[in-house]
């Protein structure tokens, strides 16, 4: 009779735990299931706040494009630019030195 009673509350002992494991594995489950979910909505919207920089970046080299091509010599002169008279190049001599020549 005492054989049985240990018996019974060895297997209820196990049951307990075997059900204690299967509860833990289901929340840690759910939690990596929500942590997918949220990793996979950030980037998300990282993806649409790229492709939305890359248009502006686009639109800002297309505005760029334009108002260079809007310079020209009257409007530089009329901003306060003037021709220079003296041009100086760089030239790299054979010994590595740095010279100016004036043309």
């Amino acid at each position: 009779m005492l054989e049985k009673a240990l018996q019974i509350n060895r297997e209820k002992t196990i049951f307990w735990s075997l059900l204690g494991a299967i509860l833990i594995c289901a929340g840690f489950y759910v939690f990596l299931i929500n942590a997918t979910i949220h990793n996979v909505v950030a980037r998300q919207n990282l993806e649409s706040e790229a492709s939305s920089l890359t248009l502006s970046i686009g639109s800002k080299e297309f505005e760029y494009i334009s108002k260079r091509n809007e310079v020209t010599k009257q409007l530089a002169y009329s901003m306060g630019f003037k021709d220079v008279e003296v041009k100086s190049f760089v030239n790299k001599n054979s010994d590595a030195s740095v010279a100016f020549l004036s043309r």
